[in-house]
This record gives C-alpha cells, structure tokens and sequence, in this order.
C-alpha cells in the first residue's frame, strides 16, 4: 500500500554531536533537580517537617520528577503540532531543530530515570519500568542519530501529555485528597479523556504508519518497532482497565470508603498500605508485588 506524502528527504540531517549535547544537558538537568529534592526532603526531616510521600520518599521524588518531565515534554510536543503541521506529511524523513532537540530532551529523562532505577536499586519493584526504557531510550536514541523518524517519535510524546494528569492522580493521593473531591473528579475525567487521544490514537497512528511506509525502513527496524508497539499496547491497554475500574466503576459501585487512596490503583506506583501499615510491616512485601503500569509512559 503506498500512500501520497510530501517528501522531505532532501533535509539536511542535523550532526548528532548537536543531540549528544541536548541529551547530556537533559539528564544533567533531572540529576540536578534529583539532588536538590533529595536535599529539601532531608532539611524537612531535620527540622521535624513531614517529607512527601509516606515512608519512602524516593518514589515521590522519582514521581515527581517524571510529573515535570511530561508538563515540559507535553508542552513542547503540543507546540510542534501547532507550529509545525508539515511533520505529519511525512513522518519518517521531516525533522527540525525544535523536534529533534524535543525528542533528544526526552531521551535524557529517560536515561536518567534508569540511571535513578539502578543507584537508588529499585530494579526489583520497578521491574516493568526497566525493558520500557530501554525499549523507549534505545528507539529515540537511535533515530536522534540516524535523524530519522522523529516525527513519529514526537507523535509517541503525546503520551506525555496524559502522564501529566496520570500523575497529577497519584500526586493527589498521596495529599489526601478525597476520592468524591472536584478537584480529583476533573482530573480523573481529563485522565480518561486524554488516555484515548493521547495515547490510543497516537499508537493507532504509529501503527497505521507502518503499514504504508514500511518500504522506507529496514525491515529489522520494522521489527523492532513492532515489537515496541506490541508491548506498548499491551501495558496501555491494562493500565486503562485499571483506571476505568478505579475511577469510573467503583464511583458507580459505590463500595467501600471514598478516598481517592482505594481502588486497584491505590498500588500500582506508590502503595497507599505504605502509609497505613508502616508499624505492621507490610509495606514492603506490597513494593514487591505492586505493579507499576503507571510509569509506562
């Protein structure tokens, strides 16, 4: 199937040492902001203040982090829809400044999150989190060199744009906001809304993309990308099952306290037991277990 596109093949490729340095500048960037949280919890600690979320306040740290990454990147993305409409003319071969250094910021985070995952050894209870980089990192990092297919990479940071309210939700909860609070209601809608535009139609488009300009890449990298969405879908599609359960069912369910800490969630990324079971030990045999579907984005 061949499909009529405005070619953009005659772009000059922009030099990957222009990538190399958005990429170091990106993860120096979240390993500063990293240290300066890990800084204010531990002066809060010493004046008798609270720290953020519950007895361990790494996963807040790691959240909160991930949280700001997706207003940055969300934002940005957003912008290159509106600045630049030409980029879905031809997904493979369209590339500028602005998308290229989009896509070699977010590859930073990502190196940085991993990098996070492995010093901080969280690798049991974010097991999951782990191949999704290194699938993600591994993709943006190879087209960023190759300055090929960044369109599309910048079609898959609409994701981005949902993991702003994703976490916002998680955030929320570990403030004690209610479950039935307007505040977490809107939230929870624009949660929901924008899983399906920002992250279902995105992998529907990546997919549809496939098909009609599989001739224009090789087929180990075809393979490759399949792969990726195969497993992208996977994990999307279970995340928002749960989401639906918990934001949508149980409200109409009406069962069991209202407090936006319950549900199928509570769990998934930062365990609500954590902070009602601290003196009985058994937050830490929930960590082992709880999945978190969440931070795939």
């Amino acid at each position: 199937m061949t499909v009529a596109y405005e070619n953009y093949e005659h772009l000059e490729r922009i030099p990957f040492y222009y990538g190399a340095v958005i990429i170091s500048s990106s993860v120096i960037l979240f390993q500063t902001l990293n240290e300066i949280l890990k800084r204010c919890y531990r002066s809060s600690s010493a004046t008798g203040v609270a720290g953020k979320g519950g007895d361990d306040p790494w996963k807040w740290r790691n959240l909160f982090i991930s949280w700001v990454h997706a207003i940055i990147v969300g934002t940005w993305d957003l912008s290159c829809f509106y600045f630049y409409p030409e980029l879905t003319s031809d997904l493979i071969a369209f590339h500028n400044t602005c998308v290229y250094s989009l896509v070699a910021f977010s590859t930073g985070y990502f190196i940085h999150d991993f990098i996070d995952i492995i010093v901080s050894k969280r690798v049991k209870e974010t097991w999951e989190v782990i191949p999704h980089h290194m699938a993600v990192a591994g993709m943006f990092f190879y087209n960023v060199v190759q300055c090929r297919c960044v369109a599309y990479n910048v079609i898959a940071l609409l994701a981005e744009v949902n993991t702003i309210f994703l976490h916002s939700r998680k955030l929320l909860q570990m403030s004690g906001i209610s479950f039935s609070h307007w505040l977490y209601r809107l939230n929870a809608f624009m949660n929901i809304f924008t899983f399906v535009s920002c992250r279902f139609l995105c992998l529907s488009w990546i997919v549809y993309g496939m098909f009609i300009w599989y001739d224009r890449v090789t087929p180990l990298y075809l393979c490759v990308l399949g792969s990726a969405m195969f497993v992208m879908w996977v994990t999307n599609v279970i995340l928002f099952w749960r989401l639906v359960c918990s934001d949508l069912l149980r409200p109409l369910m009406k069962v069991g306290p209202k407090t936006a800490t319950d549900g199928p969630l509570a769990r998934d990324r930062f365990p609500a037991e954590s902070r009602q079971h601290r003196t009985n030990g058994t937050s830490n045999n929930n960590r082992a277990n709880n999945g978190v579907v969440t931070k795939l984005d």
